[in-house]
């Protein structure tokens, strides 16, 4: 009887370990969508964003995924999403963040001073579109200004979209191979950029967390600076680009993880100045964030770029208030340019109007007129202190 008793045990055993996994993957009949908190948020744009199809049948693993999604948005504090059985709906219930926000900002990039004065919203008209202004002012220089209008995941969260239009006077300050300050130069630049970005793939899965986007950018700027001999120098600049973007980029508890990386080339075009022509162009960027623990977050940065034509629109300009901080803004330039960021940050409040966080970076850059010229001089800056310092996120669209 032994034996029989055994194969007994075996297949019961079997049949209880079917049924836990069959209930932990049982499907729900939902009829609709049932949304509390909306204050802000327009129903129509959120059931567009979710991207599913009422009625519908949905596993309970969708409940953790709509989340994701509704909180990678960043315009919720929180979200609680279940099934309601006797209404037969997917309830889903909201947390609004506060997303229209003043901007007041002093900063002293390398030894140039920095006041930025505007706001911008995330939300506006509830329907995650950012549009923002900004007046800026750089050192002793005339105010400049930023006005934005993007979709950062338009449609189903897929797509995204932006103009920007800017006015920048600046002086900025040359160096020699030894750091020592050889002149400066008072730039005015104005330009518009826009961009679109498309899914790659076909959209099979609306709450899939990986977006591939494909899409397009173009650039229209002209600048002016001093000369010499002709007491100035105009500077017209068109850039088309092409553009490719991997992002999983997610949120959780208010701590980004992911990664995403958006790879641009084309061609530039210059005209009005000694070296114009038609020039090949292209840049690359990576962000990583990681949650090793739950208070903790890890960042990383990276960026290049190559551009064929020294003028003033493809010069990058390392150090200042980006690239590798704590150093002159414009230590170095060139049309090859590569830096990274590491930062780890501790969050050490977190209310729902306020977040303070401990910060520990490290940046590290080169700059020149290639990878050869760049290579000779390695800038690398390690500082610590307080605040919450974010690199773009999905809000704020990187292409």
């Amino acid at each position: 009887m032994r034996g029989p008793c055994a194969v007994w045990l075996i297949v019961a055993f079997c049949l209880l370990a079917a049924k836990s996994v069959l209930a932990g993957a049982s499907t729900h009949q939902v009829s609709g969508l049932e949304v509390h908190g909306a204050r802000r948020t327009d129903l129509e744009w959120l059931r567009n964003y979710i991207g599913i199809e009422f009625p519908a049948v949905l596993p309970d693993s969708d409940l953790a995924r709509i989340r994701r999604k509704l909180m990678t948005a960043d315009i919720f504090v929180d979200v609680k999403v279940h099934f309601d059985d006797k209404s037969a709906n997917l309830v889903i219930e909201l947390d609004e963040k506060w997303t229209t926000i003043p901007v007041i900002r002093g900063a002293y990039g390398g030894g140039t001073p920095l006041l930025v004065l505007g706001a911008y919203d995330t939300h506006a008209f509830g329907r995650l579109v950012t549009v923002g202004a900004e007046t800026k002012k750089y050192g002793d220089s005339q105010p400049g200004y930023t006005l934005w209008a993007k979709l950062p995941r338009a449609g189903r969260g897929k797509s995204s979209a932006g103009v920007e239009i800017w006015k920048d006077t600046r002086r900025r300050d040359y160096y020699d191979s030894h750091g020592k300050k050889t002149g400066s130069l008072e730039f005015d630049s104005r330009y518009i950029r826009l961009y679109h970005l498309v899914p790659l793939l076909p959209d099979d899965d609306p709450l899939d967390p990986r977006i591939f986007q494909a899409g397009v950018e173009a650039l229209f700027r002209q600048d002016r600076k001093p000369s010499v001999d002709t007491g100035s120098e105009e500077a017209s600049t068109q850039r088309v680009l092409g553009s490719l973007v991997f992002d999983n980029m997610g949120v959780e508890d208010q701590l980004l993880q992911g990664q995403r990386i958006l790879f641009k080339t084309g061609y530039s075009r210059s005209s009005g100045v000694e070296d114009a022509g038609l020039f090949r162009y292209s840049e690359v960027e990576f962000f990583s964030f990681h949650r090793p623990f739950d208070s903790w977050n890890l960042a990383i940065h990276g960026y290049a770029q190559n551009a064929g034509s020294a003028v003033v629109a493809n010069v990058f300009h390392l150090g200042g208030f980006d690239s590798v901080r704590g150093f002159p803004d414009g230590i170095r330039n060139g049309t090859f340019a590569a830096y990274g960021n590491f930062e780890l940050r501790q969050e050490a409040l977190a209310t729902r109007w306020m977040k303070i966080a401990g910060v520990v970076f490290s940046d590290a850059g080169i700059a020149g007129s290639d990878f050869d010229d760049a290579r000779q001089d390695l800038f690398r800056s390690t500082m610590r202190g307080a605040g919450q310092t974010r690199f773009p996120h999905p809000g704020y669209p990187l292409a």
